[in-house]
Order: C-alpha cells, then structure tokens, then sequence
C-alpha cells in the first residue's frame, strides 16, 4: 500500500535519519531530544606552568628515591656477601682446628710422645689391686 501523501514522505526519511535501535520494543518518535550531538571543537587546556614545575619536581624526588633505594640494596648485597664470606672461613677454620685436635688427642701420638721425651715405658703385666685396711693404716700413721 504505497501513499503518495507529500506530508508523509518527509517524515518517513526524517524517521530513517534518526533510526534508533530500541531495546525494549517500544519507538518512539523523539525527534529533537535524542539527537546525537554533533563533535564540538577540541580545545587545548591549558598548562600552568607552576603544575608543570609541581609535577617535574615530584618525578625528580621519585627517580632520586629510586636510585638512593638501589645504591643502599646494593651495598646491603656487597655487606651480606662479606659477611658470607667470613663466615665460610671461620667454619673452615673451626674444621681444621678440629682435624688437629683429634690429630694431636690421638692415643698413638700420645704413647710416642711419652717414650720418646719422658722415658715413660708400657708395663709389662697386669697392675694388680690391694685393699688396705683402715685400721692398719691409722696404727701406722701412729707409729710413725
């Protein structure tokens, strides 16, 4: 059913133009209030030059911070790794002092020690044991 009306011909490509997509099934015909709004000019804001100033000096205090942080980690590194090292040779000091105790505790080197610079000899036989009588022993001390 084609109309030829010139009063609907307009409006059908004024409806075209603002087509819209509707979500919830209902169009209606806004034609004014929901019109996109045309780009606007872009306009430069303006920077003064005390933020600019502001935030230079606020970058500069962080990138000082960062590397004051980063020479203080790596002098805490060079003192760890120091510190390491003195450790491993106190440990291996301890160790040889160890080897030369046991070395020089050994009953070997003891026994050869005592004959060779005291004259001290092995026994032959069997130390044997006595009991002495206490009541000897205090008659003796008496006598004497």
């Amino acid at each position: 059913m084609k109309t030829t009306d010139p009063k609907m011909q307009p409006q059908i490509g004024i409806e075209l133009n603002e087509r819209r997509q509707v979500y919830n099934g209902d169009a209606m015909n806004h034609r004014n209030e929901h019109l996109p709004k045309g780009n606007r000019p872009v306009r430069s804001r303006k920077r003064s030059p005390f933020m600019i100033i502001v935030a230079l000096f606020c970058i500069s205090v962080m990138v000082v911070l960062y590397i004051w942080n980063k020479i203080c980690v790596n002098k805490l590194v060079v003192e760890v790794s120091d510190l390491h090292n003195q450790q491993e040779k106190i440990l291996n000091a301890n160790e040889f002092l160890r080897a030369e105790i046991n070395k020089k505790s050994s009953l070997e080197r003891i026994g050869k020690i005592a004959t060779d610079q005291s004259g001290l000899i092995s026994p032959k036989e069997q130390p044997v044991w006595f009991e002495i009588n206490q009541t000897q022993l205090e008659e003796t001390n008496k006598a004497q």
